[in-house]
């Protein structure tokens, strides 16, 4: 299955919660699903990670206080 950031976008701004592989995405495209899941209060676990940055990091957590969790066990 072929999904886009931004169908996963509007997935999240519905309040549907997503487990996504960072690495299968661009920053940007993190950045706009993760502020997606903000307005619809969305959880969303970020695995597999290790080519971003500790600031990157925060930066996600920021746009969504609380339901961003950054899965360190893969």
């Amino acid at each position: 299955m072929i999904i886009t950031a931004e169908q996963l976008s509007r997935i999240a701004a519905s309040g549907g919660g997503l487990v996504l592989d960072a690495s299968a995405w661009t920053f940007p495209q993190l950045k706009e699903i993760v502020t997606a899941a903000n307005g619809g209060k969305a959880r969303i676990t970020l695995k597999t990670f290790a080519n971003m940055t500790a600031t990157q990091l925060d930066e996600l957590a920021v746009l969504a206080p609380g339901l961003i969790v950054f899965d360190l066990t893969s």
